[in-house]
């Protein structure tokens, strides 16, 4: 992250990129934030009218950062061109399809809830950005990990897990699409997609999460400007947890359970290394960067797996975490823009 020199002896303003891809993680977070809300409105009724203002948000967000983002591109072909082509900004990309996986689910979870009447409206919503978000994500994942095969680089980073993590996502959401689906060959295309979804990312995401812990605890450690890219994995462990519950067959909860239990159990260690690397980050005076947002949505789909384990009170206290980290993104991603604008 690169910041830009005051005039004079002042601090420095962090710079922050324009409306694109980096700031998806935004759109992601919200998303997950909405739809956990309106899960756990059951028991925490004022969850729902948080769902209902935080869908909001989330809307506001897509429509505003793909507006922006749109604008810059007409202005600067270039700018497109660079983010399919730089290996830095192509797994942003990985956010984006993300962003519109979780606005979707999240949108038809809280109209169905709020609004039954425009249950059949939001579904379609629901459908609509879940079949553009699954084209986009096994696109840049499979994009992605063409990438690192042909030109092999020698320094892993934990980033590297961010384009592999939305066919997962993908599993999840169009696992419970599919429940919604009357037609019996949609159906079994759906679950179809979702399961290959499931198994090209806990393949391609193990690849890479493996390269990427084993050179960070012995080689060279993440450098502080990435500390809250180590939340990253975890999108993988609790999305799969909650993927295997909702796509099992009748005959395969048992399996499904065990393994939710054992990841989730296992990703308590990336968990907190996760922490213990954000803690060092904040120690070391990182300067903000749109990738604060990775801490957001992985936490968010552990919540997600917890749920659909059955570990109500650990997802719920992981959902108020979640809140907290929300609003310290939120605050800091106010506070850098205003600076770079008064800049």
């Amino acid at each position: 992250m690169s910041t830009a020199p005051a005039a004079g002896p002042g601090p420095r303003v962090p710079a922050v990129p324009g409306p694109g891809p980096a700031w998806f993680g935004a759109v992601m977070g919200t998303g997950g934030l909405c739809a956990l809300l309106q899960i756990h409105s059951v028991r925490l009724p004022v969850f729902g009218p948080l769902a209902v203002i935080t869908l909001l948000l989330g809307w506001v967000l897509l429509i505003g950062l793909g507006a922006g983002f749109a604008r810059s591109v007409a202005r600067d072909p270039d700018v497109w061109t660079r983010s399919v082509r730089d290996a830095a900004m192509l797994p942003l990309w990985g956010m984006v399809s993300m962003g519109l996986l979780a606005t979707g689910s999240a949108t038809y979870l809280v109209v169905d809830a709020h609004a039954p009447s425009l249950s059949p409206v939001a579904f379609g919503i629901d459908a609509a950005l879940w079949g553009a978000g699954t084209v986009l994500g096994l696109a840049t994942a499979i994009g992605f990990a063409a990438w690192l095969f042909t030109t092999r680089p020698a320094h892993p980073l934990p980033t590297w897990a961010l384009p592999m993590v939305p066919p997962m996502v993908s599993a999840t959401s169009g696992g419970l699409l599919a429940e919604q689906i009357d037609s019996a060959t949609a159906r079994a295309f759906v679950v179809a997609v979702c399961t290959f979804g499931f198994v090209a990312a806990l393949g391609l995401g193990g690849a890479v999460i493996t390269m990427a812990y084993h050179h960070a605890w012995f080689r060279t450690p993440v450098p502080v400007a990435l500390s809250t890219s180590t939340w990253i994995p975890l999108g993988i462990v609790g999305q799969s947890a909650a993927a295997a519950q909702v796509l099992a067959a009748p005959g395969q909860a048992g399996i499904a359970r065990l393994y939710g239990a054992v990841v989730l159990i296992a990703g308590a260690g990336l968990g907190a290394f996760a922490v213990l690397s954000t803690f060092r980050g904040f120690l070391a005076r990182m300067a903000f960067n749109p990738g604060w947002w990775a801490m957001a949505y992985p936490l968010g789909t552990c919540a997600l797996g917890a749920h659909y384990l059955g570990w109500e009170t650990a997802s719920l206290v992981t959902v108020f975490a979640l809140c907290g980290v929300w609003l310290l993104c939120a605050v800091a991603s106010t506070r850098a823009i205003m600076w770079a604008r008064l800049a």
